[in-house]
């Protein structure tokens, strides 16, 4: 059988991975067979899996080209497939046989190649990260049960566990250092699983036995410590908590993180309900704080977040070994108020009034079939007197011995209720409450019955006043609508002109006439009388307060449209006919039943909330009209040109409504926020829990999507509520939504939206710009909005120009008036007393001045902001919008792009881990826009234990090479680049050094970053390397700059305070140095420099002398024998011994190149014996 499984895996293998790119769906196959027959995992394939993988890996670290598409569908199947078979093999108990020999070592492979590929976790595609860390994950759990279950002390066990508690500490740090929110989202999985399997089990009740724990652990263990894993299970329950997002900058969090955070600390709180009190606070307490604004959770990630939330702690708290939390996570559930509780509340409440009604049934059948009634029985008393307090009042002294069998709940019932610390005490207290509901039930009985023969009079008296009424209403309308002769509509081509002319006539008339009705109807004191207490088969009561039998009103109104329809229908039918049909002027009956139509539409407006659906029936009865009377001004209808046309009733009709439906909808917006903004304090102005935001008003919205014809201009009528802060986000919703459920207002919309992206308010240009940004840049409409913001940003930048000239003449001319100030008192003064008069007086105009820039930069900024915002939005979908940045940057004064520079920092930094996308703009920036390019760097590049990513360190260098840039672009980069490149950029950064301190630190900073190692990776270059490197010929060839370069190393002190130039660092580059071919002056001036500044060793540099000596260091470049002849005598008397290996001609060009060597050297030879002293008499002479 395992013979046949074997070659169909062999197929499905070979078939798989010769496909281009491998295909996935025949490896998904394999696995599946690979875990029907498991013993073929440790035959062949965990040797295929972890050759793909490591392969997969290899090349990914080896070449740093992660994101090529070749890369990506080639390798990327095959490690994904050999992860997953690895992680099956080694996270299921092996065969007894393979316990001690095969399995250690395929576990073992497994933990090196995971080790490898969290390594480098930036350039290894994100899925295959996540599956290593998935892996390991399931395999912690494994290897502590089976340390913990093996009898044996096999070393290779123990090799195991020490190995996976590296990769656990890896994980550790990665979830401290990652931002990626997939990658956390399986870390926060890792962390879950460390937390739970380092903690003991709080009772033998509180949770499966079968889960891990650390009560399994003997407390004497071989080789793993109880202590260090509880500190383990601590550190990751802090962790875990640590990874909820608390920035300002939340909403550019991945809401699915957040909520797969949450679930693995409530499911923590499942399995260990110790740390319930510990955790759940927390919680609690960040969701308050996130949920506080806006600014820092949007709506979206707010609903989502509390039903996540509300949803799990809910299921928590339903748990029956939760009951002695039960306190803690109900004031939880009430903090959120969420409708999943508020559900369950009520459900509960509905289930106890239901057992309490079964209980007392049972009660009442046990007291019937009782044959003789105990005088110890419990016997119904009259009710309490007035004043007495019901609760206090018990049942007769019998009562407990009846209700001890019946009203006991079991406790698996009672699992639900909120529980409280006296359990007891609650049964009690419901018999009682239920007995003295049964008898008040019995004493009120009578008492009702009066009250209804009382009251019965008085209603039926009351009913018969209201159905008269309501019969004289319906008459008067009957009749007022049916005083006229019914209105037929004849063939206009049997009629004469005349007769034509008086039927138009006519049809103007009946709708003034019924438009005078209707609105007297409506106006009349009796119909705008509300009964309520009425009932009757044919009453309706409408939604605008009145109460008619058969919806009089509307059908009235409805009529009245009607009339207007058939008008308009026989003036078209008249001029189609020919003849002279009634004239369309000011002064004609057109205008007259315009006028009394609209007066009828009063009622609609005052209350357009209500009658929104009259509305709607109204709009659509006149465009029926115009459809049927001029079908082509219908499909055209912006050509009207007449303003008594039935299309001129409807624009105004639909204006009105549309006026009123906003200014309604506007001012339930501003209470909702007057009433929000009143809830959110408390009478000692605590912030109180803030609820879930409420949701914004849709009449608006319903109206836009509605009716029939929309004119494009009353949609700017929406802008009154983008101008208002209070009512901001009811228009950009409603316009968000709008254009997307009615395709032929998109255009005017986007134009508002647009309009208003460059809005001061921060809120409403927010809500414009997301709007809008879901339109880009897939849209049609993507052209325009990219040239939108683009212009917009430009007339922000132009703005700030100006405004930067204005404030730097106003600067300027405060101080022109430093060197004018004048005294002006008359009373004498000494001369040193005017001179500090005129001090003060200098130093406040200059204070004035600093004040009024200050003032004015952050006027230009926040103006800057305003028209920038848009742009840099879009930016995120499009980076080539970037280059109008640069663009604009290039030409404006120095204030403003100080301004561009911090506006533009947060989208920069979005984008640490996705470069590729900036690297293109990037490389293209023009000529005078270095700065921010240099800025840009420095963003993607901040975090110095981060190691660059590959891609962008080519692209910044390839665009070095090609444009000769200096080493400002390169000093953040250095530690992304390889030791060949580092030493081959190492001039240019020097480079840089001009004496001033801006410089000093941009190359200290940059030496830093290369002699620093960051996670998992080691240093670019040793100390001992660097300094070689500096003293390399093309560094040299830079003159003071490279002298500058070494004095910076030398002070450079590493994090823990000691100097990265040490005296083991000093010696082996000099022993290095000098036995190089070619020596520079540096070196010498290097040794000199640390004997004097650092106290080196003299041994040293006297050693270094004697090496040039022998070299023949006379015979080199004069700069060379300078520098060497100052070391000679800085290094006196040390360097005397040395004055007999050198030759005399050489000696005698030393002494004469400086005279207090000269001196030196003589004092030397003086004391020679004659026989030594004899060579040298031309020097005492």
């Amino acid at each position: 059988m395992d013979g046949d499984a074997g070659a169909q895996a062999e197929k499905l293998y070979t078939e798989a991975v010769h496909e281009t790119p491998p295909n996935r769906n025949k490896l998904d196959r394999l696995v599946d067979l690979l875990c029907d027959h498991p013993r073929l995992l440790y035959d062949s394939f965990f040797a295929k899996a972890h050759e793909a993988a490591g392969i997969a890996v290899a090349i990914w670290h080896g070449t740093g080209d992660m994101m090529s598409d070749d890369n990506l569908l080639i390798l990327t199947p095959p490690a994904l497939w050999g992860w997953t078979v690895m992680e099956e093999t080694v996270c299921h108990a092996p065969p007894q046989e393979l316990r001690e020999t095969r399995y250690p070592q395929l576990a073992q492979q497994f933990l090196e190649l995971a080790e490898q590929t969290l390594a480098h976790p930036d350039t290894t595609p994100g899925p295959v990260v996540r599956r290593t860390i998935q892996a390991l994950t399931r395999f912690w759990p494994e290897i502590i049960n089976a340390c913990i279950s093996l009898k044996t002390q096999s070393p290779a066990w123990r090799q195991l566990y020490e190995a996976m508690l590296q990769r656990a500490d890896s994980l550790m740090q990665l979830s401290e250092q990652s931002d990626d929110p997939a990658l956390q989202m399986h870390l926060a999985k890792f962390l879950e699983t460390e937390a739970t399997i380092f903690t003991a089990i709080p009772q033998p009740g509180g949770s499966s036995r079968s889960t891990l724990s650390l009560d399994q652990l003997p407390d004497s263990h071989a080789y793993i410590s109880k202590t260090a894993l509880a500190t383990r299970g601590e550190r990751a329950r802090q962790q875990l908590l640590r990874l909820l997002p608390s920035s300002d900058h939340m909403r550019l969090c991945n809401t699915s993180f957040i909520t797969a955070t949450i679930n693995s600390i409530v499911y923590l709180m499942n399995l260990r309900p110790q740390f319930c009190d510990q955790l759940l606070e927390r919680l609690i307490n960040w969701y308050v704080v996130t949920n506080s604004s806006e600014q820092t959770m949007t709506h979206l990630q707010s609903v989502v977040i509390g039903k996540t939330l509300s949803i799990a702690l809910l299921q928590l708290y339903t748990r029956r070994y939760m009951g002695a939390y039960s306190e803690v996570l109900e004031r939880a559930l009430d903090a959120l108020n969420g409708p999943e509780w508020v559900r369950w509340q009520e459900q509960q409440a509905r289930e106890r009034e239901r057992r309490q009604r079964q209980q007392a049934r049972q009660r009442s059948q046990a007291r019937r079939q009782a044959p003789d009634e105990d005088p110890h029985s419990t016997r119904w008393v009259p009710a309490p007197e007035d004043g007495q307090d019901e609760l206090a009042y018990q049942p007769a002294p019998g009562a407990d011995a009846e209700l001890g069998a019946i009203a006991t709940l079991p406790s698996s019932e009672a699992a639900g209720q909120k529980r409280t610390a006296h359990a007891d005490d609650d049964d009690d207290e419901e018999k009682q409450m239920m007995l003295l509901e049964e008898s008040a039930k019995r004493v009120k009985l009578g008492e009702e019955e009066k009250m209804k023969k009382k009251s019965a009079a008085s209603e039926e008296e009351r009913r018969q006043t209201a159905v008269d009424t309501d019969q004289e209403m319906e008459a008067e309308m009957q009749v007022a609508l049916q005083s006229e002769l019914p209105f037929e509509l004849p063939s206009m081509d049997e009629m004469t002109t005349d007769a034509r002319q008086e039927h138009v006539v006519e049809a103007i008339r009946r709708v003034v006439s019924g438009s005078e009705r209707v609105r007297k109807f409506i106006e009349h004191k009796r119909v705008l009388h509300s009964v309520d207490t009425v009932s009757g088969p044919r009453l309706q009561t409408l939604a605008n307060g009145l109460s008619t039998n058969s919806k009089v009103l509307e059908d009235s109104m409805v009529m009245l449209v009607r009339l207007v329809t058939n008008c308009y229908i026989v003036f078209f039918e008249a001029s189609r006919t020919g003849g002279s049909p009634a004239h369309m002027g000011a002064s004609s009956q057109w205008n007259k039943m315009h006028e009394c139509v609209e007066g009828v539409l009063q009622s609609i407006i005052d209350a357009p909330r209500t009658q929104y659906g009259l509305a709607m029936i109204m709009l659509y009865e006149l465009w029926m009209s115009i459809v049927v009377t001029d079908p082509e001004l219908a499909r055209t209808p912006e050509k009207s040109d007449s303003e008594y046309t039935v299309l001129a009733l409807y624009l105004r009709w639909c204006e009105h409504i549309f006026d009123a439906i906003v200014a309604c909808s506007m001012e339930a917006a501003s209470q909702q926020v007057e009433k929000a903004a009143s809830a959110a304090e408390t009478a000692d102005g605590a912030a109180v829990v803030p609820q879930q935001q409420p949701e914004h008003d849709e009449l608006l919205l319903e109206f836009i999507k509605d009716v029939p014809y929309l004119p494009l201009a009353l949609l700017s009528k929406v802008e009154a509520c983008l101008k208002s802060p209070s009512t901001a986000a009811l228009g950009f919703v409603t316009l968000e939504r709008a254009i997307e459920q009615r395709p032929p207002i998109f255009s005017a919309g986007l134009d508002i939206l647009l309009t208003y992206s460059a809005h001061p308010d921060r809120a409403t240009r927010v809500g414009c710009i997301r709007a809008v940004k879901k339109h880009y840049p897939n849209g049609a409409s993507a052209q325009r909005i990219s040239k939108m913001a683009s212009s917009s940003f430009k007339m922000g930048v132009e703005r700030a120009t100006k405004q930067s000239a204005e404030m730097e003449q106003k600067v300027a001319a405060i101080l022109n008036q430093v060197d004018d100030v004048s005294m002006t008192d008359d009373v004498p003064m000494t001369d040193e007393a005017v001179e500090m008069r005129k001090t003060e007086a200098v130093e406040k105009k200059k204070a004035d001045a600093f004040a009024l820039r200050k003032q004015g930069e952050q006027a230009i900024e926040a103006g800057l902001v305003v028209h920038m915002e848009l742009l840099l939005a879009l930016s995120t979908k499009n980076m080539d919008l970037l280059s109008v940045v640069f663009d604009a940057y290039k030409d404006a004064p120095l204030t403003v792009q100080i301004s561009i520079r911090r506006i533009i920092t947060p989208l920069v930094k979005s984008m640490v881990n996705a470069p590729a996308k900036i690297i293109p703009v990037l490389t293209q920036f023009p000529v005078g826009a270095e700065t921010l390019a240099q800025r840009m760097i420095f963003l993607l590049c901040s975090d110095a234990t981060r190691v660059p990513a590959r891609e962008l360190v080519q692209g910044v260098l390839g665009m070095c090479d090609e444009r000769n840039l200096d080493g400002n672009f390169m000093v953040f980069l250095v530690n992304g680049m390889d030791r060949e490149e580092a030493l081959k950029r190492l001039p240019s950064i020097v480079g840089i050094l001009d004496g001033s301190d801006g410089p000093r630190m941009l190359v200290r900073e940059s030496f830093a970053r290369l002699t620093t190692s960051s996670l998992n990776r080691p240093s670019v270059l040793s100390p001992t390397q660097l300094l070689m490197g500096l003293h390399d010929e093309a560094v040299v060839a830079t003159g003071q700059k490279a002298v500058e370069a070494v004095g910076v190393y030398e002070a450079m002190a590493k994090p823990d305070g000691t100097r990265v130039f040490s005296t083991p660092v000093f010696d082996t580059a000099l022993k290095l140095l000098a036995e190089q071919e070619h020596v520079s002056p540096l070196m010498l001036q290097t040794a000199d420099a640390y004997y004097r500044r650092r106290g080196g060793p003299a041994g040293t540099v006297i050693k270094l002398l004697q090496k040039l000596i022998e070299r023949k260091v006379w015979e080199m470049d004069d700069g060379m024998v300078e520098v060497f002849v100052q070391s000679f005598r800085t290094m006196l008397p040390g360097t005397l011994a040395l004055v007999k290996t050198v030759p005399h001609d050489a000696l005698r060009r030393m002494v004469e190149m400086d005279a207090q060597l000269a001196t030196a050297v003589r004092g030397y030879v003086s004391k020679m014996p004659d026989s030594a002293r004899k060579p040298y008499r031309w020097l005492l002479h």
